[in-house]
C-alpha cells in the first residue's frame, strides 16, 4: 500500500543521529514520497539539499511565523531557493498567535511577502495557523486568493479546528492536512470535522518529529507513523484503508505536482 507523508522535518536535530535510517525505514515501509518542509533560511536550504539527495523527497521553502522577526534577512535566500526544481511549495508560512514568538506585525509582513512570492512563482502554499484563523482567512481572502487565476491555493497544514473553519478553508479551495492530532482522545471536534471533510480534499502528514500517534505519545514521530493517520480517517469515515491511502496519495501528488 502506497502512502505519502506530506509534511516532515527530517533535517531537524531529532533525526541528527539516524536520519538516513529513518528515511530508508520509511521507504521500505511503503512511503513513496515525503515533503520536507522549511521553516527559515537554513532549514529551507537543508530541505532543498535533502531533496537533491533522495529521489523520493521533495522540499518546501519558507519562513515560519515563529521566525518572522528575521524574515528580512532570510528573504533573498528564500527567493533563490524557491526557484529550485524540487521545491513544490512556499511554506510553512502563516500566523501563530498562540506562542507569539514573533511580533504580530512582523508575522503579517512575512506572511504577505511570502504569499506574493507564491503568486509570482505559481506555487501552492503550506499554511501554518494557530489561534489566528480569523486573521489568516482575512489576509488570504484579500491579498492572495483573488490573484490565483483559478490555481489551487495550497494546504492548511496540521488542521486542528472544527467543522466551521474546515468548511471555510474548503470553500476557498484549500486541501486539509491531517496528522496524528486526530488520534488524541480530547480532539472530538476535530474528529467530527474529519467526518465532514471530503476525502478528495484530504492529505495526510506526520509533522515529524512532532505529534506521534496516541499510543506512542512521548516519543519521536517518524514518517512511517502516517499510516496511523490514514487508519483513523478510515475508521472515522467508515471506509477501507486502501481507499483512504489511494485518495490521499493522489491528492498530495495533485496539489504539489509531484512527479
Amino acid at each position: 500500500m502506497e502512502l505519502i507523508d506530506s509534511h516532515v522535518h527530517l533535517n531537524f536535530p531529532d533525526f541528527r543521529e539516524d536520519m538516513e535510517a529513518v528515511i530508508e525505514r520509511s521507504l521500505a515501509g511503503g512511503l513513496t514520497a515525503m515533503v520536507n518542509v522549511g521553516t527559515d533560511a537554513s532549514t529551507s536550504q537543508e530541505s532543498v539539499n535533502l531533496a537533491h539527495r533522495y529521489r523520493e523527497i521533495y522540499a518546501t521553502v519558507g519562513v515560519h511565523p515563529h521566525s518572522a522577526d528575521g524574515y528580512t534577512e532570510a528573504a533573498d535566500t528564500i527567493k533563490y531557493l524557491a526557484h529550485q526544481p524540487k521545491v513544490v511549495a512556499i511554506g510553512e508560512i502563516g500566523l501563530d498567535y498562540f506562542r507569539n514568538l514573533s511580533a504580530h506585525d512582523k508575522q503579517l509582513d512575512a506572511f504577505r511577502a511570502q504569499l506574493e512570492l507564491a503568486v509570482v512563482l505559481e506555487k501552492p502554499i503550506v499554511l501554518h495557523c494557530r489561534d489566528a484563523y480569523t486573521e489568516i482567512l482575512g489576509v488570504l481572502e484579500r491579498d492572495y486568493l483573488p490573484r490565483l487565476d483559478g490555481r489551487l491555493p495550497g494546504v492548511i497544514h496540521s488542521f486542528a479546528a472544527g467543522s466551521a473553519h474546515a468548511q471555510r478553508f474548503l470553500k476557498l479551495g484549500f486541501y486539509i492536512g491531517l496528522n496524528n492530532l486526530i488520534t488524541y482522545p480530547k480532539n472530538d471536534s476535530l474528529r467530527e470535522a474529519v467526518k465532514l471533510i471530503p476525502l478528495e480534499r484530504i492529505i495526510i502528514e506526520t509533522d515529524c518529529p512532532y505529534l506521534p500517534p496516541q499510543h506512542l505519545r512521548g516519543t519521536r514521530s517518524e514518517p512511517l507513523h502516517v499510516i496511523e493517520v490514514a487508519k483513523m480517517i478510515a475508521e472515522l469515515k467508515q471506509l477501507p484503508l486502501k481507499q483512504v491511502a489511494e485518495a490521499t496519495v493522489a491528492n498530495t501528488r495533485h496539489i504539489f505536482k509531484l512527479s
